[in-house]
């Protein structure tokens, strides 16, 4: 299964929304910020499956209540850009119930992080339509408690001695000193252990459930895939699809899909011409025949004459029978003439030929991923960019209310397009921090790297071309030795003999009959210059 959503992201006092406010989005509560004297109400949200609160042993228990838990959180922390929670999105499998899922995910908190001395406020989705998109969120302060249940710093300052035990100063005057965390919970170690954790906790309770399914929590390269990851749409992208309107992600998402589908379908075609030569060699060793032996060209030629009007003997009409057999003939004509181009005489040829068109054909396969991503990153700015132009309006208009009562009416009556500004801001400020949003300086790069991926694509065209001329020689090999014919009642008995031999069997046949053909027309050479030598003497006797 290919590796689903897991989101892992920090949340700060800058440029995130208060813990309060995240907390009551997530649960879809009414709580109330002490610090801002703000009021974030979900209680319409849709949605919230379930929501509880896990404490290690040592936190107090009135953190249960998720009002008094973020307002702690918000007061102890002073600077302005200070690190306030760290937030897991995580998708469910939908081949789970959701009361397992609920269970699980509880198991794995417990595990991962309760365990370690975090408090985790947990709250699982699952939107209409029911089972579409179900997914947990996980919030966690991110700083520890000491054993009576008070806030632990994050860090401390350690000062760099020299080999007599003296600090040192910099270039500035100032002590040298390096931080020290009080916890390993920001250990970059941490996000591949959690990952893999969540792979295996939802890959034994599907093979409790008995489902077939497993989960990878790799990359699409990790695992050794080649193709190119869909982008995650989010709950704004997705909302606008149920509105009816096009987004750039979603149409990317269709774009990554057609080119994934044409490497696919390359690959594995590839793949089954390899495994049907793998097998074609074993034939040929275990009859004792050198590959060398066995020429295709040869052995094709033979069988094709013999059976390139078996097939239409019982159609009725003679035109089709005569086309049906000079389209047969063209295409074998273009297959020979393949292979003696390529110098394809026998399988071991065919199987080196394989190799070399997968081979030319991965460098292709890495630039499309490579544009592909990139591509990815500019629909992503242009929808975001055009996202905060149009709600700029609305955002402006909140800024201009002072009024607490008003501007808390307003912010309620237009959540949703103030929500989506904020993201559409925080990632364009993210990617392009030093410099002001330009959407036609973006146009002009993202239809130069369309044009540069519409290339990458038409090169990938020969190597499909080439795949099927092998695909058109496995059938016509197969077709000399069919593995498994299906039953016809019209059969002819040579036809039913050659039906029930192996697959070894068929090849010794068939190199006896190459060998059988040669020996004949070497015994008949002398005889036909003979005929024609007494020929031209009798024309020459004839002639005034």
């Amino acid at each position: 299964m290919p590796c689903p959503h897991f989101r892992i992201k920090i949340s700060t006092r800058s440029n995130s929304p208060p813990t309060t406010a995240s907390a009551a989005y997530q649960s879809g509560e009414r709580l109330y910020d002490e610090r801002t004297h703000r009021t974030k109400n979900y209680d319409d949200k849709r949605g919230v499956i379930f929501t509880e609160i896990q404490l290690p042993d040592n936190a107090p228990r009135e953190y249960l209540d998720r009002n008094t838990l973020w307002n702690a959180v918000e007061w102890s922390e002073t600077n302005w850009n200070a690190q306030m929670a760290r937030k897991f999105h995580i998708a469910l499998p939908r081949e789970l119930p959701m009361e397992t899922n609920i269970e699980m995910i509880r198991e794995y908190v417990r595990e991962q992080f309760v365990s370690r001395g975090m408090i985790v406020d947990i709250a699982v989705h699952d939107p209409d339509p029911p089972n579409h998109n179900p997914h947990v969120h996980l919030m966690m302060p991110m700083r520890a408690m000491d054993e009576n249940g008070k806030w632990l710093p994050k860090c401390h300052r350690e000062y760099v001695l020299d080999e007599n035990g003296d600090r040192i100063k910099d270039d500035k005057g100032k002590w040298k000193f390096r931080k020290v965390f009080t916890t390993d919970w920001d250990d970059r170690g941490n996000a591949e252990i959690w990952r893999q954790s969540w792979e295996d906790i939802q890959n034994r309770y599907l093979e409790a459930a008995e489902r077939p399914e497993r989960i990878s929590m790799k990359s699409y390269e990790r695992q050794g895939i080649d193709q190119i990851p869909t982008v995650h749409m989010g709950p704004a992208v997705t909302a606008m699809e149920r509105r009816g309107i096009e987004p750039n992600i979603g149409n990317l998402n269709c774009e990554i899909k057609k080119t994934n589908a044409l490497i696919s379908a390359l690959k594995r075609a590839i793949n089954k011409i390899r495994e049907w030569i793998t097998e074609v060699k074993e034939a040929i060793l275990e009859i004792d025949m050198q590959p060398k032996e066995v020429l295709l060209v040869d052995l094709l030629i033979q069988r094709f004459n013999e059976r390139r009007d078996e097939r239409r003997e019982t159609w009725n009409s003679a035109y089709g029978q005569q086309r049906g057999s000079v389209k047969d003939l063209q295409r074998f004509a273009d297959i020979t003439a393949y292979m003696r181009e390529n110098n394809i005489l026998s399988v071991a040829d065919l199987d080196n030929r394989i190799e070399e068109i997968s081979a030319a054909a991965q460098p292709t396969r890495d630039q499309i991923k490579a544009v592909t991503a990139k591509i990815n990153m500019l629909r992503k700015l242009l929808e975001y960019g055009d996202r905060r132009e149009k709600l700029s309006p609305v955002h402006d208009q909140y800024l201009k209310i002072h009024w607490k009562g008003r501007k808390e009416k307003f912010q309620k009556e237009h959540k949703e397009e103030l929500e989506a500004w904020s993201q559409a801001d925080r990632y364009l400020r993210k990617y392009i921090p030093d410099q002001p949003y330009n959407a036609d300086a973006v146009n002009t790069e993202l239809s130069s790297l369309n044009a540069q991926l519409d290339e990458l694509n038409a090169r990938l065209e020969p190597y499909q071309e080439e795949t099927r001329m092998l695909k058109d020689i496995k059938y016509l090999v197969k077709d000399l030795i069919p593995e498994l014919e299906p039953e016809r009642e019209n059969l002819t008995p040579e036809r039913k003999e050659w039906k029930n031999m192996t697959i070894k069997e068929r090849l010794a046949a068939a190199s006896r009959e190459v060998a059988a053909e040669n020996a004949e027309r070497q015994r008949q050479q002398p005889q036909r210059k003979k005929r024609i030598k007494n020929g031209n003497a009798e024309r020459l006797q004839l002639s005034p």
